[in-house]
């Protein structure tokens, strides 16, 4: 299996209450399938990330 580099994206997270809530982490992430998605779960209330964008 070839090894590739991460994508870097920003995730928010929108969760509210959480203590990272609207701060932006620019994070490498790598695709699961193809055509690409990401998914992203927030390390503070460890709910899903919804607003991942490119970075």
């Amino acid at each position: 299996m070839e090894e590739t580099d991460p994508d870097m994206m920003v995730a928010t997270c929108r969760t509210e209450g959480c203590v990272a809530e609207g701060i932006h982490y620019k994070v490498p992430m790598f695709p699961n399938v193809d055509p690409p998605t990401y998914r992203a779960v927030c390390a503070q209330c460890g709910q899903a990330v919804t607003d991942l964008v490119p970075a």
